[in-house]
């Protein structure tokens, strides 16, 4: 009871070598080269990733500046500023469309 019948597969994996040097070397070759690959391949996604992290963090700082100015500009209040900056580009929006 509480134990495990499964059986384990065990997977022997073989080097097809002519067994000269050259054909060990190509072979580890290819192996290093895989790695790389899928070491880029990762490195690559994770730029992508921090790239578009950091453009939606700069496209709302943006949002949030135009924000406090212009509300800053209409009501001639810090307190709505502030509040309006946290708020960002739905309160350029909502001005934009229903007016300056």
């Amino acid at each position: 009871m509480g134990q495990y019948n499964d059986t384990i597969e065990v997977v022997e994996a073989e080097v097809i070598s002519d067994g000269s040097d050259n054909s060990q070397k190509d072979y580890w070759r290819e192996q290093l080269k895989e790695e790389l690959r899928a070491e880029l391949k990762e490195d690559y996604r994770h730029q992508f990733r921090q790239g578009a992290l950091s453009t939606l963090g700069k496209s709302y700082n943006l949002g949030m500046m135009i924000a406090v100015v212009v509300s800053f500009s209409s009501n001639h209040s810090i307190l709505w500023a502030i509040i309006h900056g946290l708020l960002g580009w739905f309160y350029v929006i909502y001005k934009i469309l229903f007016g300056y």
